[in-house]
């Protein structure tokens, strides 16, 4: 017997959208601002370095957009019949 999902509240969605737009900021900051001088300070090589923190940016932008869009949506909608 399959199980209706229960949608969120108000509360949770807004948490998830809130820590999801500080995901993208923070990604932001760390791509565009933060790259050059996190890469110099940690004296990895060039390569590593871009691999490493250019992941680590992906994954703030896009666990940010998921984290907003599942807020926004508010979980799936109740089983029906």
């Amino acid at each position: 017997m399959a199980r209706a999902a229960a949608r969120m509240g108000t509360a949770p969605r807004i948490l998830l959208m809130a820590g999801g737009a500080v995901s993208v900021v923070l990604g932001v900051l760390v791509a565009v601002l933060w790259h050059s001088p996190i890469v110099e300070a940690t004296g990895v090589p060039e390569l590593v370095g871009f691999v490493v923190f250019r992941g680590t940016e992906a994954a703030l932008l896009w666990g940010g957009a998921w984290l907003c869009v599942r807020g926004w949506n508010g979980g799936p909608a109740p089983a029906e019949g």
